[in-house]
Parts: structure tokens; C-alpha cells; sequence
């Protein structure tokens, strides 16, 4: 008679997916799912011409099933590592999907900030649907997240990226010479920063 095997199989789990949903009074953000992607690269071809100029350059499958999965794998596992958080920003009145709004490069420590990024499909431009889906996202960095800091970079040439960070209390703290590479080339960057201790007015997410 054997004896029982000091090693058992264990069976794969897997990996838990981020859960978060911040809601404000037009929009509301979440992590993307599988679901999405077909809305998701719908609004990302029609606003391709738009989007392309401000943006690293889109690889040719950039919009396919496979790499829209792969896209949100990499996501919930930076969710998991704790180094960014990743959101699709939806529109209340009917759910559709309107753009995208991440905190990168989340640093703790003695550190304690994290770079803003986000983009809007170009049929949702001039509404400020971007400013309160940054505001939601601020009040939950300086909130919950416990951040001390947001960093943000922006081309010269984007006015309305530049205006909309103002409005949201960030000051223009430098400039980067070929900072970050945009649609093939490395270009040019305005920096800008908040703090939550001169953030009030950005966590009030009605304003």
C-alpha cells in the first residue's frame, strides 16, 4: 500500500480583476472588460485622426479582439502591482463608452504621485466630460489612494488639454525637451503638477 503524496496538485485560480467605480453626475469610470472592446475600438477608428496626433504611435493590430485582451491583461496586472490604475470613462445616460483616463506610474514611499493620462473619443469633445472624469479620478488619488501627488505632461500645441489642466488647479512647472515619444518621434512636453494639499477645489467633482 502507497502512502498518500506529500504534494497536492492545486488548482489555478485566476487572478482576481480590479473592481472600481467612481460616478459623477454625466459620467462614470470603471476598469474595462472583455465586453468593451468592440465599443472601445469602434470610438478609437472614428477617432483616429484625432487621437493619432496626441498619442504613442498605434501599432497595426492596435484595435483587434487579441490586443484590446492583452491590453486589459497588462492593466490588471499593474492594478495588482499596485503601479497604475486604468479606467474606460462611460456616459450615464446611456453607457456608452467615451474615452479612456489612467493614473501611471504610481510611486509610494516617500514619493507618494503618479502621473495622469487620458484621452476622449472626438464626438465628446467640448463637453467636459473629460474635466469630470479628471476630477473624479483626482478625489480618489488624494482620497482613498492616499497620493500626495499628480504629475502631468501635455504637447505645447495642445491647447485644450493645457486649458482643461489649469482648470483643474495644476501649475505649469517645466518643460521637456523630447520627452515622450508621440505618434513616432519623441516630442516636446509641458509639465505640470497638483498637490493634495492645494487641491481642494479639484475634489469638488460638481464644480
Amino acid at each position: 500500500m502507497t502512502g498518500l503524496p506529500n504534494v497536492w496538485a492545486r488548482k489555478k485560480v485566476a487572478p482576481e480583476k480590479p473592481t472600481l467605480l467612481l460616478r459623477g453626475s454625466r459620467v462614470y469610470l470603471r476598469p474595462g472588460r472583455e465586453e468593451d472592446w468592440r465599443a472601445w475600438a469602434e470610438l478609437r477608428a472614428a477617432s483616429r485622426d484625432h487621437l493619432t496626433p496626441f498619442e504613442p504611435q498605434w501599432a497595426e493590430d492596435s484595435l483587434t479582439e487579441r490586443a484590446f485582451r492583452l491590453r486589459l491583461e497588462r492593466q490588471q496586472r499593474d492594478w495588482r502591482l499596485g503601479i497604475s490604475r486604468s479606467l474606460l470613462i462611460f456616459l450615464e445616460e446611456d453607457d456608452s463608452v467615451i474615452g479612456g483616463i489612467n493614473l501611471n506610474n504610481i510611486c509610494r514611499g516617500a514619493a507618494q504621485y503618479c502621473s495622469l493620462g487620458y484621452w476622449l473619443g472626438q464626438p465628446y469633445q467640448g463637453h467636459g466630460y473629460m474635466q469630470e472624469s479628471a476630477r473624479l479620478l483626482i478625489a480618489h488619488a488624494f482620497g482613498p489612494m492616499e497620493l500626495h501627488r499628480i504629475n502631468a505632461a501635455t504637447l505645447p500645441h495642445n491647447g485644450r488639454s493645457i486649458k482643461m489642466l489649469r482648470r483643474l488647479g495644476f501649475i505649469e512647472e517645466g518643460f521637456a525637451k523630447n520627452y515622450i515619444q508621440i505618434n513616432g518621434a519623441y516630442q516636446d512636453h509641458i509639465l505640470f503638477g497638483l498637490c493634495a494639499d492645494s487641491a481642494d477645489h479639484a475634489l469638488d467633482v460638481e464644480a
